[in-house]
């Protein structure tokens, strides 16, 4: 039995049980509502609430050095049980990139300006760290991961907020992530944040 399958048929023993209260931290709309939709559908019991605050990354290449740092700020702020993520995507053709720099590669680019570091059906790979922080703050780290190419859409159609779901379309799919979000329920399986999530609560649904 599949991992998804198991979480389904994991909430049927759920019904009546006390809300548990979980914080996701983010500042970002896009990540928060897709981290929502997940959890209420395969964990109703937990009530998944937004800690928005953008927190400062350290500068390093190491994507999970990354996440981790942000782990443990956000818990010395909050002191609640908590989930953090950091995603990136990278281009194949290069060397860590864009990486851990994603989001200001963008923000120096923009939309037009992306598309000339790559070719069309260029290699690329989504990755993505999750950790949850437990009431003791010891930190748990989930890992999610997606590979696909590259396109060059002509306009932008992706949230403001995860602009790199315009350019990027799974193996096995033939849409791209911007695309996949009008459906977000029948594609779900393709997102490595969803992949990530899925890790995690396997594993918490059993403590």
């Amino acid at each position: 039995m599949d991992c998804c399958c198991e979480l389904i048929i994991s909430t049927r023993f759920l019904e009546g049980v006390m809300k548990q209260e979980l914080y996701y931290a983010t500042g970002n709309a896009g990540k928060f509502t897709e981290v929502a939709k997940y959890i209420q559908l395969h964990a109703p019991h937990i009530e998944l609430k937004q800690f928005a605050v953008d927190l400062p990354e350290v500068q390093t290449t190491d994507q999970l050095a990354i996440a981790v740092a942000k782990a443990q700020q956000a818990f010395k702020m909050i002191q609640k049980p908590l989930l953090i993520d950091d995603s990136a995507i990278y281009f194949n053709k290069f060397n860590k990139f864009p990486g851990t720099l994603s989001k200001f590669v963008y923000s120096g680019l923009e939309f037009e300006g992306v598309k000339r570091l790559f070719d069309v059906g260029d290699p690329a790979h989504f990755l993505l760290y999750i950790l949850y922080v437990d009431a003791r703050g010891q930190e748990h780290v989930f890992e999610g991961r997606c590979d696909g190419h590259l396109i060059k859409p002509l306009v932008f159609d992706a949230d403001p907020s995860l602009p790199y779901d315009s350019f990027f379309v799974p193996d096995g799919a033939s849409i791209s992530y911007a695309k996949m979000r009008h459906e977000f329920t029948l594609y779900a399986h393709y997102f490595y944040r969803i992949r990530g999530l899925e890790q995690f609560l396997s594993w918490y649904l059993k403590q």
